[in-house]
């Protein structure tokens, strides 16, 4: 066996000992392991027949290469304290660049594990793939030679890829982990043991490793079955948040492959169908203005305002909503008191003009009318609607709306914005609740 380099572990968690005895069995001295907990380092010194220390000032520079597993925050807080220019520094981590050793040492680079590690199932070493950088090409030939000695797949990253895989890995690894501990929720709710959906996790993860997770795509999403996702969100409806993350998610997976939720109906009142029942809930309307009540387009007067053209019909079914009762709310970024008169006429009193933030006066329209925010359909046509369209139990869009709208709304009217869009939901709750062609509807 060739000479090993010495290694100096800065770090004693589930990444530190992963490495320090990997590089231990394969022939690497471990010279000091540093951790700010005495039982921890005392623990993996042991492990790796070496000394420990909680104070990094009595480390000599003897040891070759010096190996930082620590938090993002730990290895920035260790680095400022150190100046250790003979020696060669690396990190471990998958979102700090490598130059942030440039102050403390000339030479420096990363080993970065993809690899979720954890004490109770360590992973095979020579399996996890190892991404090194390094500062100098003699640098880089060392850290390689060292990884090369503890894993068959070690990849040139720099870090500019390195925060990209970074990224990819937590969706791959950490957010799959969360869906299963979402769907460990609702099978247990339903009085099942999670491992019934065992063979389904590893089919699952069969197939997108051999044929590509795009190409391996199944469920209701990518069918647009509409009415199985309105089953699915109703069986929801007892948490606006896992609600929400359904309609994310499904909204990404019909983005990906470019699926119009619209397109799985030709007549709009079947699709308008499969929501009859929750459009029965529907407490309050609440609206944004330019590209739902007005086609978007804008004349500038001769004194300066800004002129919008709105549909007759919208304002019929708004004053006639108002009489029966129901909460009312216009939220828009725009300043237009043409636009609050307008409202005003039409027997809204709770008009948000210079909504920055639509999502906040959404909060006061709720609690002014002791309302849940899943009692409110919320109609919108852009990304400043979004944050609110999450929230809403009711999010609806016009024909015309950008995609990322449509991706999150429950319904999408075959009507473009400042075309009727307005006057197509409401009458439709309206018609849900029987209050539709009653003496009350002929009356301006």
């Amino acid at each position: 066996m060739r000479n090993r380099e010495s290694i100096v572990i800065i770090g004693a968690g589930n990444v530190a000992t992963f490495l320090a005895v990997s590089l231990h069995r394969a022939g690497h001295p471990v010279d000091a392991v540093f951790s700010r907990t005495s039982v921890n380092a005392e623990k993996l010194a042991v492990r790796v027949n070496s000394r420990w220390t909680t104070d990094i000032g009595t480390i000599d520079s003897a040891a070759a290469i010096w190996i930082f597993a620590l938090t993002d925050q730990g290895i920035l807080d260790t680095v400022s304290k150190l100046d250790r220019k003979d020696c060669l520094m690396v990190h471990t981590a998958g979102s700090l660049p490598m130059k942030i050793f440039s102050r403390c040492s000339d030479n420096f680079g990363v080993l970065y594990p993809l690899q979720t590690i954890s004490a109770a199932s360590p992973p095979q070493s020579s399996d996890v793939p190892l991404c090194i950088e390094s500062n100098t090409a003699e640098g880089l030939a060392r850290i390689r030679d060292m990884a090369g000695n503890i894993s068959r797949h070690v990849y040139d990253v720099n870090s500019d890829s390195r925060i990209f895989l970074h990224l990819a890995a937590v969706f791959a690894s950490n957010f799959s982990n969360h869906m299963y501990a979402i769907a460990s929720e609702i099978v247990q709710n339903a009085g099942l043991p999670f491992d019934i959906l065992n063979s389904l996790i590893r089919e699952t993860a069969h197939k997108a490793l051999k044929y590509g997770p795009a190409e391996s795509q199944t469920g209701p999403a990518v069918r647009n079955d509409q009415i199985i996702i309105k089953k699915h969100l109703d069986l929801l409806s007892f948490s606006p948040q896992l609600n929400s993350i359904y309609r994310q998610l499904t909204g990404s997976i019909q983005a990906m492959a470019k699926v119009n939720p619209a397109d799985s109906c030709s007549d709009k009142n079947d699709l308008m169908g499969n929501f009859k029942e929750d459009l029965s809930r529907v407490k309050a309307f609440a609206f944004d203005v330019d590209g739902v009540f007005t086609d978007g387009s804008m004349v500038l007067s001769p004194d300066g305002e800004l002129l919008r053209t709105m549909n007759i019909k919208d304002g019929y079914i708004i004053q006639l909503a108002v009489r029966k009762g129901y909460p009312v709310a216009i939220i828009t970024g725009g300043n237009s008191g043409s636009v609050k008169k307008r409202f005003n006429m039409l027997g809204v009193q709770d008009v948000y003009l210079k909504s920055s933030k639509k999502l906040d006066d959404f909060d006061v329209f709720c609690n002014k009318y002791k309302l849940e925010p899943g009692d409110v359909l919320y109609m919108g046509d852009d990304l400043p609607d979004y944050p609110v369209m999450q929230k809403a139990g009711f999010p609806v869009c016009p024909k015309d709306a950008v995609p990322e709208i449509k991706s999150i709304s429950g319904y999408i009217s075959d009507r473009n914005g400042g075309a009727g869009c307005v006057r197509d939901v409401v009458e439709q709750v309206l018609r849900a609740h029987g209050k539709w062609m009653d003496a009350e509807s002929f009356i301006l």
